[in-house]
Order: C-alpha cells, then sequence, then structure tokens
C-alpha cells in the first residue's frame, strides 16, 4: 500500500506511520516543518491550511487525515479531501466518539442520533469539538470521490500521549517504589467504576489494515466497552512499575471534592480521567470495528510501555509534575479531614 499520512509526528499519526512501516507500505507524510520522527517515510513539506501544491498530480492508495477538530478544521479537510478525489483510493478522516448527542442512548453505536447546532447548549464543553468533527466528516463525503472511513476514537493512551491521563499512574507509581514520592496515593472516586480507552497503537495498526483493504464507513474505534474497572487498570499500572500489591496504599477521594478543587484544571491533565463529567455515554458501542479486526492489548502492556517512553522522554517527564504532587498533598489531607478518607489496598 501507498499511504499518505496528513499528520504523522504527534500521537496517532505518528503509530499510524509506525504501523504502516512495519506493514511493508510506503509511506509520504505531509509536514509543516519538512522533518519527520520515522526513517524510511517520503517527507513533503506542506501546509493544510494553505499550499497544498505539493499532493497535486500524486496518486495513493489511501490517505489518513489526522487533522484537528477545531479552528480551520473542516475547511482544511475539504480543500484536501477536493484535492486528493480521484488520485487516492480510500480517504480516512479521525472522528471522535463525542459526535454522539448526549441525550441518545448510554452506549451508541454507529447508529445513534449525532449533536446538532441549537440543540445541545453551546457551553456544553464538547460541543464546538464535536461538531467540528460532524463537519469535517461532511467535508470528506462531498468533497471525496470514493470511499471513506471514518474511525470514531475514544481517549487514547500510550507512548507519546500528550495528556495526564494514563501516563500519570505508571510513572506516578514508579516515583512511589523508588521513593521520590509518597506511598500513599490518591485515587480518584469509585475503585470499581469501569473506564473505557484505548491504546493508540491499536487504534493506528486497525485504521491502517482497514484502509490497507479499501474499507469505508463509520465505526467506533474504541476500547471493548467498559469491562476494566479503575481498580484493575491502577493495579496493572503498578505491576508495570515493578511493584505488586501493598507495596503502594490507595486512597480514594470522593469525586464531589475532586470536581470541586479541579475546576481550574484542565480535562486533559486530570489522570483516569477525574471527574469525567464531560463524557456523557457509560460507553460507546465498539462490537462492530470489533468484529472487523480491531483487538486491544492488555492494560499492563500499556503501562510498561508507556512508563518507557515517559522516562526516555521530557515530554512524558512532564507529566507528573511538582505542582501534581503539591495538588495531590493538599487533596488528600483535605479529604483526610472531611471524610476521614478511605484506603484500598
Amino acid at each position: 500500500m501507498r499511504l499518505l499520512v496528513l499528520g504523522g509526528g504527534g500521537f496517532l499519526g505518528f503509530h499510524a506511520v509506525a504501523a504502516a512501516l512495519a506493514a511493508g507500505a510506503e509511506v509520504s507524510v505531509l509536514s509543516r516543518s519538512g522533518r519527520t520522527p520515522h526513517d524510511g517515510v517520503e517527507v513533503l513539506r506542506g501546509d493544510r491550511t494553505g499550499d497544498l501544491g505539493v499532493l497535486r498530480g500524486r496518486e495513493w492508495d489511501a490517505v489518513l487525515d489526522t487533522f484537528t477538530d477545531t479552528g480551520p478544521g473542516a475547511p482544511a479537510v475539504r480543500a484536501t479531501a477536493e484535492l486528493l478525489s480521484g488520485s487516492v483510493g480510500v480517504y480516512g478522516y479521525v472522528s471522535g466518539m463525542s459526535v454522539y448527542a448526549p441525550e441518545g442512548p448510554d452506549v451508541p453505536d454507529e447508529r445513534a442520533p449525532v449533536r446538532a447546532a441549537g440543540v445541545q447548549p453551546d457551553d456544553d464543553p464538547l460541543q464546538e469539538r464535536s461538531l467540528a468533527k460532524l463537519a469535517a466528516e461532511r467535508a470528506v463525503r462531498e468533497g471525496f470521490d470514493g470511499p471513506a472511513l471514518f474511525p470514531r476514537v475514544g481517549i487514547m493512551v500510550g507512548p507519546r500521549d500528550p495528556s495526564h491521563r494514563f501516563t500519570y499512574w505508571p510513572l506516578r507509581l514508579s516515583r512511589a517504589l523508588t521513593g521520590e514520592r509518597p506511598r500513599t496515593v490518591l485515587a480518584p472516586g469509585d475503585p470499581d467504576r469501569p473506564v473505557q480507552y484505548s491504546d493508540a497503537r491499536d487504534v493506528a495498526g486497525w485504521i491502517v489494515a482497514a484502509l490497507a483493504a479499501g474499507r469505508g464507513g463509520v465505526l467506533n474505534t474504541v476500547g471493548p466497552g467498559r469491562a476494566e474497572p479503575l481498580r484493575e487498570v491502577l493495579a496493572a499500572c503498578l505491576r508495570a512499575a515493578g511493584g505488586a500489591p501493598g507495596d503502594v496504599g490507595f486512597t480514594w477521594v470522593g469525586e464531589d471534592l475532586l470536581r470541586a478543587r479541579l475546576a481550574d484544571v484542565e480535562e486533559e491533565s486530570r489522570p483516569l480521567w477525574y471527574p469525567e463529567d464531560q463524557i456523557p455515554q457509560s460507553a460507546v458501542d465498539s462490537s462492530a470495528a470489533l468484529a472487523a479486526g480491531l483487538v486491544f492489548r492488555p492494560a499492563e502492556d500499556t503501562a510498561r510501555d508507556t512508563l518507557r517512553w515517559a522516562r526516555a522522554d521530557a515530554a512524558g517527564e512532564g507529566l507528573d509534575t511538582p505542582e501534581a504532587a503539591r495538588r495531590e498533598q493538599a487533596l488528600l489531607a483535605e479529604w483526610a479531614r472531611v471524610a476521614g478518607g478511605r484506603r484500598e489496598r
């Protein structure tokens, strides 16, 4: 397969390029800087919001578009889709599970109603981003004459994850085991609360395979239901850090307190993911993608690889900061005063 990746240096795009190369594909990457972190890749210098001339007259079997969902998103996606129409076999655009209407089913599948302007309130934290994603999906459908794949992804984690959601945990627990941080660890809310997330490498590998097969359509490309309680995910992170049950003590702090004290912290800076009010569904139904070959590795494997990356990369190391440490201790102290705490080993 000859694959063009629009945005191959970040998170999902990076792993998509790696998966394509591992599968023997010829990969081209459009980059504003003219650089890529991968060897063996053709780098095409261009700008999604400006000059796309470097793409004219070229042909690929597939394109993967990971362009941002805000700002000039939909117009830029439309321009690329129209330019590549007729010269690319299948167009993949990475959308998101947030597009589903919060008043729809508790576990939406691909047929569930999506958000609409003027229906959900403008102050809904997901509204602007979701409408931009839906506009970009429409832009591809209208501008590209060929099959289009729309993987609607959820919370993605793993090596190179720029958020604190998952990386914080193996890093925090590793530092507890080495004595760099206290062994009493704040954990959010209910230990039995199920969580849904995806290793970005699994998502990327599946998308690349789907594009190679010429697959089109909308598919929820998210972790397989909410089968994993938060307790088990953190236990997997502890094992990945080299620990065993009892090596650290988890204090489960109520979400009401966390919600009040973390109002000034962006959602992506809240580890696994407290409070997660802005996720309106209980889970997302990914059975169609699972039937089409999507699989996910165990949480411990994700945590081990994420910790290895975080230790080696300054961006990863920065996801457990002195400010996070101070905030954690303050929250633990307040929880001990107001509720007596709840310790879980």
